[in-house]
């Protein structure tokens, strides 16, 4: 395929493409005026923001965006399902984000051998196939992190990872990127325990409580998401340890936007979700119509602390607080 390049503007990568992939002289067949979103968990705060971004750019496309929830990162059956209704409607291209990247690659490539080419997006499905990935640098994000919780423990003591699902290329990332970067620049900082649980509050709130009896010295903890840090600071704040347990987190939702106004987090790494959302239907419109597309699109990782949280241009970061899919 021809690709066309990415600009980036400031801080921020925007995909720019012909003004004829958006607005063609000539009709379009059908199936190309609609595009699918196969999403995780719109329960999310992280698929709620790339949901937005994709609706933006299809309201302004004049462009049918279906949208079919599976639920939960576990629901790998029911995405699978979805991904298969999406082909047999015959849309004009798919945009995936995987419940789990294995899993769902033969039905990926079902819909790839029918013509219906793919997009993936932040988690991609596994495979050689697809028409172009759209993802943060989630190594980075781990980087950024390591480093700022690093320097909050004073660069010695025990840290805790709530490293996030299984089977996502983003949370292995992340990891990667974090334990690393200590391994590599703060020898003395520990992990002590390391967790692959769901992006849930819920289960993140259940396993910091155990830590918080488990390890009496711990001094951070690493929340591969914020909504998994607001269930490791619910848990720290239960327990009387928030004075001595720092909390770094990843993604920039209204939740770590306040907590780091309460100074509950020492930071946030942040990807711009909306922009990824953009950007991936703006690929997967233009394969559709069989047109150029950039087979990989990298935003750049960005580090918030509670002193830097006015200065961030929130647009193409997160949606707006009262936005719902």
């Amino acid at each position: 395929m021809t690709r066309s390049p990415i600009r980036f503007a400031g801080s921020f990568a925007t995909v720019l493409l012909p003004t004829a992939l958006l607005f063609c002289a000539a009709p379009a067949p059908a199936q190309d005026k609609t595009i699918g979103f196969a999403i995780p968990n719109l329960a999310s705060s992280f698929w709620i923001s790339a949901v937005y971004g994709a609706e933006q750019e299809a309201r302004a496309a004049g462009v049918t965006l279906v949208k079919l929830n599976a639920g939960g990162d576990a629901n790998t059956s029911q995405q699978i399902a979805q991904i298969q209704d999406l082909a047999q409607r015959g849309v004009g291209a798919i945009i995936v984000g995987a419940t789990n990247g294995d899993a769902v690659r033969a039905v990926v490539e079902q819909a790839v051998g029918r013509g219906i080419p793919v997009v993936g997006i932040s988690s991609p499905p596994n495979s050689d196939r697809l028409s172009a990935t759209v993802s943060a640098d989630h190594y980075d994000m781990g980087r950024l992190q390591a480093r700022c919780l690093a320097q909050a423990i004073c660069r010695k003591g025990e840290v805790a990872m709530m490293a996030g699902p299984t089977g996502q290329a983003w949370s292995d990332l992340r990891a990667k990127g974090f334990r690393e970067t200590l391994a590599k620049e703060a020898p003395e900082v520990t992990v002590v325990a390391e967790s692959r649980l769901a992006d849930n509050r819920n289960a993140a709130l259940t396993t910091a409580e155990d830590w918080t009896q488990r390890f009496p010295e711990l001094k951070g903890v690493y929340a591969a998401t914020d909504d998994m840090a607001a269930g490791v600071v619910a848990a720290m704040k239960a327990a009387g340890r928030m004075a001595a347990v720092r909390v770094s987190a990843s993604n920039f939702s209204p939740t770590a936007q306040q907590l780091l106004k309460d100074r509950e987090l020492a930071c946030t790494s942040i990807q711009q979700v909306v922009a990824q959302g953009r950007a991936a239907f703006t690929q997967a419109l233009a394969a559709a119509g069989k047109q150029p597309v950039k087979a990989k699109v990298v935003l750049p990782a960005l580090l918030v602390t509670s002193d830097t949280l006015g200065e961030v241009d929130l647009s193409s970061v997160v949606a707006p607080a009262d936005y719902r899919p």
